[in-house]
């Protein structure tokens, strides 16, 4: 054994949960609804502010909400968790803004100092790239924002993360650079047709097909719904309407309960290195909680409560 085979073998006996801080449970908050409850920090490692959006020329409109940003920093700093702010999102599928900017390197380089500006501004740990979604056609200029992105973040000790479609058909906008720029991936192995928009075998093959575009499982975090589909409804709606908070289908709605979410947390610890969900606003409260149950998961395998960047 070499020296440094040696040390690290010796820090993760002495040091309990030094060889397994890596996996991450993020959970993305809108602007425009519901708050984060400080208790909820304990089962999270990062929390994702969603969103703001870029302008054409490269710029930012106004940030939603910013009061709401500044109190949830506050308390996720207080409790050794991280918060990045999502850029773009859905946005009713308009992702023109995102298409001039990578297009025209002058526009992707004032995009960079905007969000730069925004990083200082609140004291965040960093970025998410929603940009809901590259092509082919625009897979260069994606890549190249990211670049740019990850040098002067990365040089300031910030983290670049990046939301991607589960689907094989995003796989042709996302060059294998882009792997190179993140700290890691959020997976979106959800929003497939409904009403089974989110399987366990969706997420088994989603995770199969971007480890084998090149993605390590140290950069791949497995996303998870907390909503159904069609209805959109929130999972804590369904259990007020009479859904089994174990089951995954109730009056035409498919969605993630108890067991499927813990399953899932199960082939995340296996594959990836952590947990996306998309949002902790829609979660029930109590022993229904989605959360709880990833945290539950998590606690089983000694991986609970782990700060890590």
């Amino acid at each position: 054994m070499n020296a440094t085979c040696f040390l690290l073998a010796w820090l993760a006996f002495v040091v309990p949960g030094v060889a397994r801080a890596q996996f991450r449970v993020v959970g993305y908050v809108p602007s425009w609804r519901g708050d984060v409850d400080s208790t909820q920090f304990a089962q999270l490692t990062h929390v994702n502010y969603a969103f703001v959006q870029p302008t054409a020329t490269g710029g930012l409109e106004p940030l939603e909400n910013p009061a709401k940003l500044r109190r949830l920093v506050a308390a996720a700093h207080a409790a050794r968790v991280q918060v990045l702010v999502s850029i773009g999102g859905w946005h009713d599928g308009d992702h023109s803004a995102f298409d001039a900017i990578g297009a025209d390197a002058g526009r992707s380089r004032a995009l960079v100092r905007h969000l730069l500006r925004l990083v200082r501004q609140y004291h965040l740990d960093g970025l998410d790239m929603d940009w809901e979604h590259p092509d082919a056609r625009t897979a260069a200029g994606y890549a190249a924002l990211m670049q740019r992105l990850a040098t002067r973040l990365h040089r300031r000790g910030h983290l670049l993360t990046a939301a991607v479609a589960g689907g094989t058909w995003a796989g042709p906008g996302i060059l294998p650079s882009v792997f190179e720029s993140v700290d890691f991936l959020n997976i979106m192995a959800y929003d497939a047709p409904p009403p089974a928009h989110s399987t366990y075998a969706d997420a088994a093959q989603t995770l199969a097909y971007w480890q084998g575009r090149g993605l390590p499982a140290s950069k791949t975090v497995l996303g998870v719904p907390f909503y159904g589909r069609p209805s959109q409804e929130s999972f804590a709606a369904l259990l007020a309407r009479g859904a089994d908070p174990q089951a995954d289908f109730f009056d035409g709605v498919g969605y993630n309960g108890l067991a499927t979410i813990a399953s899932k947390t199960q082939l995340a610890l296996d594959q990836a290195s952590g947990i996306m969900i998309w949002e902790l606003t829609q979660d029930a409260a109590g022993a229904n909680s989605l959360l709880a149950a990833i945290g539950r998961v998590l606690a089983q395998h000694g991986r609970a409560g782990q700060p890590v960047r």
